[in-house]
């Protein structure tokens, strides 16, 4: 009794401090930011601190980014990083330690330059890691300046300028092809299909690879993939039919449009179709508050249908023209095999 009295008591006063810990430890980009900001309360005195809290700072932001799209798809960026500062330029060395990326960088003064490295070099190592043998380079790397573009964004809009001067320009510039599907993927990205349709193709692309030796036919279907979307997506007109299925030897899906009606059999009718055809995902979008609610009607009447299963179900918004925004939502199915095919 006596003993529990005591524990009792010291925990009394230090109940708080002992929740900050415990939060820390559940949220490691929380600690990283929050360490950054304690170096750099000493940084004018010591120079390693000072280097010590730029590098907290970068993860922090880094892994809070990480964690944030892999709500969206998990997966995607299943490692953390670790800056290493060491003395000459930036060097291209990295390894892995621990589950994270150890980052070899050059340090500047300028911290967005600093920011902007590491953020490339996070990405073209952190993202989708087992899915780049599978996918086209250009396509890979136009997903990598867009997904850059999107942490810097997120994390530090201050250093979009000398990102966009330094790194996207150029890139675009140097290779007609990568400016075509940057492009592509930006208007994708601004209607709400980057993350939630492309990024999670890719990602399922390296799942269903299981490490296979990389054929050029794959790489090739992922390109046809992103002209698909931007003919489907990007410039479909509103009340025009198009055919929403994408028929590859490794990505099998469709892209169903809910739009301008109240009856949802045609919708189901063509969900039945896709199954029958071996469709391993479908996605369901809709754009308007009506369009919405015609969507969460048919994802209720699609539960008693055995063989899909619902992935997520993803509301957000988005834009229209002219700076207006609208109400989307985006549901995918996974579509298992039948018995026959088992």
């Amino acid at each position: 009794m006596g003993n529990a009295s005591s524990i009792f008591t010291w925990l009394a006063p230090n109940a708080v401090w002992i929740g900050v810990i415990i939060y820390l430890i559940m949220r490691p980009e929380v600690a990283a930011k929050w360490g950054a900001i304690l170096n750099s309360l000493i940084s004018k005195i010591s120079r390693k601190a000072e280097r010590r809290s730029v590098a907290l700072d970068i993860q922090g932001r880094i892994d809070s980014f990480s964690k944030s799209i892999s709500h969206e798809v998990p997966g995607i960026m299943p490692y953390g990083v670790k800056i290493e500062w060491v003395n000459g330029e930036l060097t291209k060395e990295s390894f892995f330690r621990d589950g994270k990326i150890i980052l070899k960088m050059s340090y500047h003064t300028n911290q967005d330059e600093n920011v902007v490295h590491a953020a490339v070099e996070y990405i073209t190592r952190g993202m989708l890691p087992d899915s780049r043998p599978y996918v086209n380079e250009r396509i890979m790397k136009s997903a990598d300046l867009i997904s850059t573009k999107k942490l810097i964004e997120k994390e530090r809009r201050t250093a979009l300028q000398f990102y966009y001067s330094e790194i996207l320009s150029p890139a675009r510039k140097s290779n007609a092809e990568v400016d075509k599907y940057v492009l592509i993927m930006q208007h994708l990205d601004e209607l709400g299909y980057f993350s939630q349709i492309l990024l999670r193709e890719l990602q399922r692309l390296g799942v269903t690879m299981e490490f296979a030796i990389p054929e050029r036919s794959v790489k090739e279907e992922t390109k046809r993939f992103v002209e698909f979307l931007d003919e489907k997506i990007n410039k479909k007109k509103p009340g025009v039919n198009v055919d929403p299925t994408f028929l590859g030897e490794k990505i099998r899906t469709s892209i169903v449009y809910v739009a301008r009606g109240e009856n949802i059999e045609p919708h189901l009718r063509w969900i039945e179709e896709c199954v029958s055809k071996g469709i391993d995902t479908i996605y369901l979008c809709a754009k308007g508050i009506n369009n919405v609610s015609l969507v969460k009607e048919l994802a209720e009447r699609l539960q008693s249908y055995p063989r899909l299963t619902k992935v997520f179900e993803s509301e957000f918004r988005s834009s229209l023209f002219r700076g207006r925004r609208v109400n989307n939502i985006c549901v995918r199915y996974d579509i298992a095999e039948s018995d026959a095919e088992t």
